[in-house]
């Protein structure tokens, strides 16, 4: 029995022609690791010739390798990230507009609403079509800002445009603009607002929100007597006047809505005199003894301001007894306001004055100031008479449409003792504490 030695697979060690023709056959015959299973299957690709090995299955998805062919190792730096082509998000809400809730608005009166969108892709543009005259919206924001020019009822038309170019437009309801915020002074029981009542009785137009009123210590406004106070939601005037004067104080109360004010005289009477006083009559606009009632005086908007006494206001100073020999003094103040402005200030007679003023063509003004008279009674003097008048330039452009207040606070002396109401001190030292608060309320017209 012949054993037969095959030469190890690999090797080359015969230098025989004969083993020489048997090498090709031997090396198809040796098989790699793969054969072992005997499965007899032939591999799909062949082997490259330098011995590397080599795969079918497809690169990884999002990145590519190289590897070295000495190594056989992934160089990591070639590695590269390919797009990830996957889409995660969902379609944005459709864009819409919500006009909420447009109050309503009143000429001149600060107007503010704000609408809102929803969906698309933020941030928004706005714009708007039909708003009223003065009113105006931002593009960034939607706020819808202005003053309204011209009442009427506006609809206006809303359109957004968001971030992606998508735009959507809607009509919001009417908005009505009511006239002008005011106050029908015409419709006042008297000439001012007393107490119990308030300026909101007498309103006009506006835009229906709250209304704040205080009185303000400005020029034309008058005089707030003390312990009286304004109820600025109510716009009534509370409290119990203190003032030891006698007569009646004025004043302008300002009611604000939105921005927009209106003013109104308001009054208040302290009707007790000092038990060593003078009698005080006052006569004025056709009535008799209402010293206690303001004077209403209704002047010309580009005229030159004037009121010029003819004995209205009246007024009689009676002390009773004064005997043959009567001589007589007087203090007075006025409150700031447009009376006691423009030439009157050069003027002999000046702004203000409280005897007679009579026309005088020799005057560069056209009159002049002559002394008050004295009262006789059965031939004797008791007392002495007085007006009141007052000049001034014309009206400043803030006074033409809005009533003010020229409070006077008069101090009486009468004596038969000359020197004796001579001077202020003197007058007040010897005038048995008699005063008058009186006040002209005016009334500016077109």
């Amino acid at each position: 029995m012949r054993v037969r030695h095959d030469p190890p697979c690999g090797r080359n060690s015969l230098a025989s022609p004969l083993f020489a023709l048997l090498v090709p056959m031997l090396l198809t015959a040796c098989g790699g690791d793969d054969d072992a299973g005997g499965s007899g299957e032939q591999p799909t690709t062949k082997p490259p010739p330098d011995g590397t090995t080599s795969t079918t299955d497809p690169p990884t998805t999002g990145a590519s390798e190289t590897v070295d062919p000495t190594t056989g190792v992934v160089d990591p730096t070639t590695t590269t990230d390919e797009p990830d082509t996957t889409t995660t998000g969902v379609p944005p809400d459709p864009l819409t507009i919500d006009c909420g809730a447009p109050p309503p608005g009143a000429k001149a009166a600060k107007y503010s609403h704000q609408p809102s969108a929803m969906g698309g892709t933020p941030a928004y543009t706005w714009s708007a079509s039909g708003l009223p005259d003065g009113v105006t919206i931002d593009a960034g924001s939607g706020l819808i800002t202005g003053q309204p020019q011209v009442p009427g009822d506006y609809a206006f038309e809303l359109t957004v445009t968001d971030n992606g170019g998508m735009s959507a437009m809607t009509t919001c309801p009417n908005v009505n603009i009511n006239d002008q915020f005011g106050v029908d002074l015409d419709a006042m029981l008297g000439p001012c607002i007393g107490e119990g009542e308030s300026l909101l009785d007498y309103i006009v137009g506006g835009d229906g929100s709250p209304v704040e009123c205080v009185a303000p210590k400005g020029i034309g406004d008058g005089t707030l007597p003390a312990g009286i106070t304004i109820e600025k939601a109510k716009c009534t005037h509370v409290g119990a006047i203190t003032e030891t004067r006698y007569g009646t104080f004025a004043w302008i109360v300002r009611a604000r809505q939105s921005g927009v004010d209106i003013f109104a005289p308001y009054c208040a009477t302290q009707d007790k005199q000092a038990a060593t006083a003078y009698a005080i009559v006052g006569n004025h606009s056709g009535g008799l003894d209402n010293e206690l009632e303001p004077l209403e005086l209704s002047v010309k908007g580009g005229q030159p301001l004037l009121l010029d006494g003819d004995a209205d206001p009246g007024f009689v100073i009676d002390k009773g007894v004064c005997g043959a020999s009567c001589f007589f003094g007087f203090l007075y103040q006025v409150s700031p306001s447009p009376f006691g402005t423009g030439a009157c200030t050069t003027d002999k007679d000046k702004c203000y004055g409280m005897c007679p003023l009579v026309a005088d063509a020799n005057e560069p003004d056209g009159d002049k100031q002559i002394g008050c008279s004295l009262v006789p009674m059965m031939g004797l003097k008791t007392g002495f008479a007085h007006e009141l008048w007052a000049k001034g330039d014309v009206l400043p452009a803030e006074f033409q449409a809005r009533p003010f207040v020229l409070q006077w606070l008069l101090d009486y002396c009468i004596t038969n003792v000359q020197g004796e109401c001579t001077g202020k001190d003197p007058i007040l030292a010897n005038g048995g504490d008699s005063n008058l608060a009186f006040p002209i309320i005016v009334r500016p017209q077109p």
